[in-house]
């Protein structure tokens, strides 16, 4: 992302008898060419709204889910509730709540993030602001997601991780509103970003229904189509104490036990990953990393960091003359930690450290595709976060993971399930800022969670290309990105 701010090499007597300061921080400044700018403040069509009480004064194990600002990522655009979202219940009635299409503001540690709220209710700590405009309320959120308003947070004196915000801070950002110079109809280069931000959010959404599907897909067909329906728990006996070389109660308990018969007593059968197929990632002898793509010797580089779910949250790249473990189908799955997430390469060239397992079990694209969706989902997920070696890190070795038994769905199934991850769709012709939006909605319900999630980071990067040239009053042909 551009950086807007200016750091001056000198400063003038006059700046320095006003400001009375010799902090460089002083004398930064905003560096902008189009004069249309609006105030936050005068485009808010109610007061700043926030929670009347912090996060303490709660009650936990409700139903009511509770936003955090742990809850938003700043690689997203949406809120994502997650098994790790809490749900809580408050001590007394609150006037404001989040509801479906509001502005969240983050006023602690990543001072200035904005995401959008897609669930239906939700509480939220006093380190959120609630915010409602008059004016297009998703141009202003693309602008206000952009580096140009984070930068203005930034130098307004707002500290990360101390809370000491003052809505100051968010009041006087100034937002860009389009010009003739950069076309003849100002108002179509305003909804070109509005229409951009709205598919990006949809994208998003599609993403978590589609993730939902295929865990529920998985888990149906398992429990619907079993052998037999008695199931009994019963305690380890000493001779699969030897077998797994392990005392940690995880193993042994009724969960994972029902997980693991219940894909046992699956009716097509199952099988176990071979050894030889998972390796662990590793980094290169020579290595340069770098944030951006310099140019094509720049390769994805993947640690569990920017691996989110079934998605990669964001790009990190590597220079290095060593050639890739990773090759084309490859499973790449987080190694420590927050095992079950992970990424499907089909034709990129990746790179990853050694806190990622690589899977080659199988050559053909449709079998190892089927075989993400199952080690990403929940009960995949669950069981390699009981298989995990626990220390100052947990570790799934791959021993441990090929020790998981995987269901053998049938080659129909498997397609089905797959197509929510995977589903290519051609683009969209006669396209028109007109209907942008209606025809990109429609054809993001038929993608894959692979296709949404690459898409996602092209309409980004629009997205920043078109809000610098706003900023710096710079022609934008709209043509370029419909």
């Amino acid at each position: 992302m551009r950086n807007y701010i200016i750091k001056p090499l000198s400063i003038k007597k006059s700046d320095f008898r006003k400001k009375k300061s010799l902090s460089p921080h002083s004398y930064r400044n905003i560096s902008y060419l189009n004069q249309n700018i609006v105030y936050v403040e005068e485009l808010l069509s109610e007061n700043i709204k926030g929670t009347e009480v912090g996060s303490l004064n709660y009650i936990k194990f409700s139903d009511n889910y509770f936003i955090r600002i742990g809850d938003m990522d700043d690689s997203d655009f949406t809120i994502r509730e997650t098994s790790k979202t809490l749900k809580v219940k408050p001590l007394k009635k609150l006037s404001t709540i989040l509801k479906k299409g509001d502005i969240c503001y983050q006023t602690a540690s990543n001072v200035g993030n904005v995401c959008f709220y897609i669930g239906e209710k939700a509480y939220f700590n006093s380190h959120i602001k609630k915010l409602t405009f008059a004016r297009d309320k998703y141009y202003i959120f693309a602008f206000l997601k952009s580096n140009f308003c984070k930068n203005q947070v930034d130098m307004g004196g707002s500290i990360k991780g101390v809370d000491n915000f003052s809505n100051k801070y968010l009041l006087n950002t100034r937002i860009s509103f389009p010009t003739n110079k950069q076309n003849k109809n100002p108002k179509d280069i305003e909804l070109l970003v509005s229409v951009i931000t709205q598919n990006i959010i949809d994208k998003e959404e599609q993403t978590q229904i589609k993730n939902r599907m295929i865990d529920e897909e998985i888990e149906r067909e398992i429990l619907d189509n079993q052998i037999t329906n008695t199931y009994q728990y019963k305690y380890p006996k000493i001779s699969e104490l030897i077998r797994e070389k392990r005392l940690d109660t995880g193993l042994y308990s009724e969960k994972y036990h029902a997980y693991e018969q219940n894909i046992k007593k699956y009716k097509n059968g199952y099988f176990y990953l071979e050894e030889k197929s998972i390796f662990p990632g590793r980094t290169p002898p020579d290595y340069y990393f770098s944030d951006t793509k310099k140019n094509n010797k720049f390769y994805d580089w993947i640690t569990p960091k920017n691996i989110n779910g079934r998605e990669l949250s964001y790009h990190t790249y590597i220079y290095t003359n060593t050639i890739t473990k990773i090759k084309k189908y490859s499973l790449v799955m987080n190694g420590i930690r927050y095992v079950g997430n992970g990424i499907f390469v089909d034709n990129q060239t990746f790179y990853a450290n050694q806190n990622m397992l690589i899977i080659n079990q199988f050559r053909e694209k449709e079998k190892q595709l089927f075989l993400f969706c199952f080690l990403t989902s929940k009960i995949g997920k669950e069981m390699q976060i009981v298989r995990r070696n626990f220390g100052i890190v947990p570790i799934l070795y791959s021993e441990s993971l090929a020790k998981i038994p995987i269901p053998k769905f049938s080659k129909d199934k498997q397609k089905e399930v797959s197509k929510k991850y995977y589903n290519e769709i051609n683009r969209v012709e006669n396209i028109v800022l007109d209907n942008y939006l209606e025809k990109n909605k429609q054809r993001n319900k038929l993608l894959g969670i692979f296709q949404l999630n690459m898409e996602i980071f092209e309409l980004k990067n629009q997205l920043e290309e078109i809000i610098d040239k706003i900023v710096m009053d710079e022609k934008i042909e709209i043509e370029k990105y419909l």
